[in-house]
């Protein structure tokens, strides 16, 4: 695994994706996306964040990937009323996420680690959406069980540390999400391509979260009540649909 770091605990810890495209399409795309007219104070803060981000190795979608997520949540109707986010890092995929709802729409947002939950409500606070996101400090597996359904539903952790322990634990993510997602909702998930690892197929030799990945990657494909494509942007990013179970 190239650029893999093995840390103290035997996990390994994956290369973090690079936030900006080499692609000279998606430069491009990234130009003309820059042109769009700044909402301030949000546009400011995620472009704070993006420096900070890539300053300290901090993984976030990027912002070609936050602004495919922001016009996919707008294209429902009516709005998405509820919206989880798993995964929360510093805010950056919360802020996209709140963006794009109206204001009496909620995102709640999950995030294991207690320092980096404290910088995310600082950005959203900055950013004018602490009213809108809600931020919980906690294990998503832990923490999810105990919440409500949602409309949509954001997935960017199963490249984690955490999921070194199990490559189990990706399909244990992806029921629970099934599980707290309503009818027609969205499931989105990020990494689909593990940076081009999900290609191996010596799965003896793979770290847990690449032959977790894989195996979240061919659960929504077949699952029976997902309807799911992964767009090319990024690190490749699952949209999928749940529709109601059908008699046999």
């Amino acid at each position: 695994m190239a650029h893999a770091k093995v840390l103290e605990n035997g996990r390994v810890a994956l290369p973090i994706v690079p936030q900006l495209p080499d692609d000279p399409l998606e430069k491009y795309a990234l130009m003309l996306l820059r042109k769009r007219p700044a909402v301030l104070p949000v546009d400011d803060v995620l472009r704070e964040m993006e420096a900070l981000a890539a300053r300290e190795a901090i993984p976030i979608i990027g912002p070609l990937e936050g602004a495919v997520i922001q016009a996919i949540m707008q294209l429902r109707q009516p709005p998405p009323r509820w919206v989880l986010d798993i995964g929360t890092a510093i805010g950056y995929s919360a802020l996209w996420l709140a963006r794009a709802l109206p204001r009496e729409s909620r995102v709640i947002s999950i995030e294991i680690d207690p320092q980096r939950a404290r910088v995310a409500r600082d950005f959203i606070q900055r950013a004018g959406y602490h009213g809108q996101v809600e931020i919980i400090n906690g294990d998503v597996m832990d923490v999810l069980p105990a919440l409500g359904k949602f409309d949509v539903i954001l997935q960017d952790v199963i490249k984690h540390v955490y999921f070194g322990k199990s490559a189990d634990l990706s399909l244990q993510l992806l029921e629970e999400c099934l599980r707290h997602l309503e009818v027609n909702g969205v499931l989105l998930g990020d990494n689909a391509y593990c940076m081009g690892e999900v290609l191996h197929r010596r799965k003896a030799d793979l770290p847990a979260q690449i032959v977790g990945i894989q195996a979240y990657n061919e659960s929504v494909a077949v699952h029976p009540q997902l309807d799911s494509v992964i767009i090319p942007v990024r690190d490749g990013l699952w949209v999928s649909t749940l529709h109601a179970e059908t008699d046999a």
